[in-house]
């Protein structure tokens, strides 16, 4: 029986691989991928804040391992946390002042990284492999991987 590469260990390895390569290149900064990442999805969230849930689903992890994300944003003070007002029992993010100039400062080695990657690639074929991407995900992880409009506008 032959080897045969799957499109799943294919992402996987390449998701792997540019994880690696974000977390050498942030080293300096003292972020890891995953934190750049909550940042900038916090600075492109309405008042720069999301509630715990909408985090877990965006980076696809659990509770206690966003809450770990979150905790050392928040030693670094780069974020804070609040309860939502009109919920007690939710848990928000919000991105601080100092956040929002780390995400933005940082920003460039996620560019840089996505660069490197797709830098094979025509703009066509980047464009078109976006789509394709976005509709393996739409239609594997349905309503899952996205966060759920926010409800909280204090």
């Amino acid at each position: 029986m032959e080897f045969q590469e799957t499109c799943g260990m294919l992402i996987k390895q390449l998701h792997d691989a540019v994880g690696r390569k974000l977390n050498n290149s942030l080293r300096e900064s003292g972020l890891t991928n995953v934190q750049l990442g909550t940042l900038i999805a916090l600075e492109h969230a309405v008042n720069r804040r999301l509630r715990m849930k909408d985090l877990e689903k965006i980076f696809q992890v659990s509770q206690p391992t966003i809450v770990g994300i979150v905790d050392r944003l928040k030693e670094k003070e780069l974020v804070r946390t609040l309860r939502d007002p009109q919920d007690r029992r939710v848990r928000l993010v919000e991105l601080t002042e100092d956040g929002l100039l780390k995400a933005r400062h940082e920003h460039d080695v996620l560019v840089e990284t996505e660069s490197d990657m797709l830098g094979s690639l025509s703009e066509t074929e980047q464009r078109e492999l976006l789509r394709m991407l976005r509709t393996l995900r739409d239609n594997f992880c349905t309503h899952e991987c996205q966060p759920e409009p926010s409800q909280s506008s204090a």
